[in-house]
């Protein structure tokens, strides 16, 4: 893209300002035949079979982690949205090399919970962690910074992470990039990372924080516009989803292991409820919109119906 130099304009009604970006711009103003293979391409491209898989089998034609595009994973915090989305980036290895930058956790952290993952296992032993390293060799990729970082740090790890052959990349979490405290620096980032994912052509995943419930605490379940922001960052992000953990249900299902008093709610949650929400609050590329009922297995993992077999990853 072209530019000029930078300086405040206050009169955009100048007459020679206008002359000025009108040739500096021209070369930005194409025909079709300037992108007519990529048209193509887009055109014969089907949204429901483009793009990395989700873990789950049954939404696999629902919702996918495209090139080119932005997801966000929000949620109230302690609801497990790091948890969920290291499985998704676990199952993607299997197909595309992934990279990780999480902010919060310490790499040794985040790599054994991506083995205890692919093993569907709380406590995989030593020598499935040796086979383990030698499955994640030039698959899985970490930014091993910790805490804050600067917005080009950021950016920077990305735009690594992908020059290794990344082909989707977590930040975990966007309140580590220094920009949440203005929502005009957080726009430019979020401007930032749409640009570096269509450049590079990539999927980039953020975690995110919603506000805080008025009411109903971990009960409530979030929408898109809880989502912490001045609104850039639903409007930008090409999918949007919202992690929620059914707290309830989990102690519940502690209070039945202990043959502790359940009440009436209690037990209809262990009937008919689920341990986890993703619900797809956006999806700019297909139509499905809707939620994606989970279950907790081992190895920190989910599978999609109760009684459904634990998924792990096969080859290591």
């Amino acid at each position: 893209m072209n530019t000029i130099p930078q300086r405040e304009v206050e009169d955009f009604t100048d007459k020679d300002l206008q002359s000025i970006y009108s040739q500096v711009e021209d070369l930005d103003v194409v025909g079709i035949d300037s992108f007519s293979e990529e048209f193509l391409e887009h055109l014969e491209a089907n949204p429901t079979q483009s793009g990395v898989q989700l873990p789950w089998a049954e939404v696999s034609d629902l919702v996918r982690l495209r090139p080119s595009e932005i997801s966000v994973w929000a949620g109230i915090n302690g609801h497990q949205k790091s948890t969920v989305l290291s499985q998704c980036l676990t199952y993607a290895a299997q197909h595309v090399k992934v990279g990780l930058a999480s902010f919060e956790m310490p790499l040794i952290d985040t790599s054994k919970l991506m083995c205890q993952q692919s093993a569907a296992s709380d406590n995989p032993p030593r020598e499935y962690g040796e086979r383990f390293i030698r499955w994640a060799k030039d698959r899985v990729y970490w930014y091993r910074v910790l805490g804050g970082v600067k917005p080009l740090q950021c950016l920077g790890a990305i735009s690594a992470m992908a020059k290794r052959g990344c082909k989707v990349v977590a930040i975990d979490n966007l309140q580590f990039t220094g920009v949440t405290d203005d929502t005009e620096r957080e726009r430019l980032f979020f401007n930032q990372l749409v640009g570096l994912a269509e450049a590079l052509k990539i999927h980039i995943c953020v975690v995110h924080h919603v506000r805080k419930p008025e009411r109903g605490g971990d009960e409530y379940i979030p929408t898109r516009f809880d989502v912490r922001g001045g609104g850039t960052i639903t409007d930008q992000a090409h999918l949007l989803f919202i992690v929620w953990h059914n707290k309830l249900r989990k102690s519940a299902l502690q209070k039945q292991e202990y043959r502790a008093q359940l009440t009436a709610r209690e037990v209809e949650e262990i009937e008919n409820g689920s341990d986890l929400k993703l619900i797809v609050a956006k999806q700019r590329s297909a139509e499905f919109e809707g939620t994606i009922n989970l279950y907790q297995t081992a190895g920190r993992s989910f599978k999609k119906s109760k009684n459904g077999a634990k998924l792990f990853i096969e080859g290591i």
